[in-house]
């Protein structure tokens, strides 16, 4: 072997080496999109949580590749990851109404009633911040006063201000509180059985 094609040997192993990490990286970065979009898929389903001004989830995710063989360094490439999704909050129940099809309703993980309207109110929480001190002569529709949260205020005092809701029976700390969040599944109405139907969007 001549001295030229002994060095030529090394560069060529490593060209093909790195070709072969391209090659690799590109499977598992179409790998790391799959999942990225089955989390967004899954959370698509608890639209509910999103604001009604953005219905879009997005995710990203975000690593360092470090591309060897290209150069006399290592070479590390940011990859930068991101998926977008429109939430589903179920179609409406008009939709599946026609054609002998089944009537959709609306509900919520452990509630007691079912909805024919994705807007009730009961579902669409309206949210409102008040001062600590008018908490005591705050009264929801329902004419009850407000509870604690069980989840963001506990036995911890209120802070200066609160969040309460017109239909709701508790005071939060957060405005990002899970209880002032609605999770709303679209069901088929054999799908109720033992639940109430809305005494507000049922009539």
């Amino acid at each position: 072997m001549t001295l030229e094609a002994a060095m030529a040997v090394p560069f060529f192993l490593c060209a093909v080496t790195a070709l072969l990490y391209l090659f690799v990286f590109t499977a598992q970065n179409g790998q790391a999109y799959r999942r990225l979009m089955e989390k967004a898929e899954m959370l698509a389903v608890t639209a509910g949580q999103i604001t009604e001004d953005d219905p879009y989830i997005r995710l990203y995710d975000y690593e360092t590749a470090e591309l060897p063989f290209v150069s006399l360094f290592p070479v590390r490439h940011p990859v930068i990851r991101k998926v977008e999704i429109r939430g589903w909050t179920g179609y409406t129940g008009e939709t599946f109404t026609g054609n002998g099809q089944e009537e959709l309703v609306y509900k919520t993980p452990g509630g007691e009633v079912y909805h024919k309207s994705r807007d009730c109110t009961y579902l669409k929480l309206s949210v409102h911040m008040v001062s600590a001190a008018e908490l005591p002569n705050c009264r929801n529709e329902s004419g009850g006063k407000y509870d604690p949260c069980e989840y963001c205020v506990r036995k911890e005092s209120p802070g200066r201000m609160v969040y309460i809701a017109d239909y709701g029976v508790s005071y939060h700390n957060s405005r990002n509180c899970q209880g002032l969040k609605r999770t709303v599944m679209a069901v088929p109405l054999s799908h109720t059985e033992g639940l109430r139907c809305c005494s507000r969007c049922g009539s």
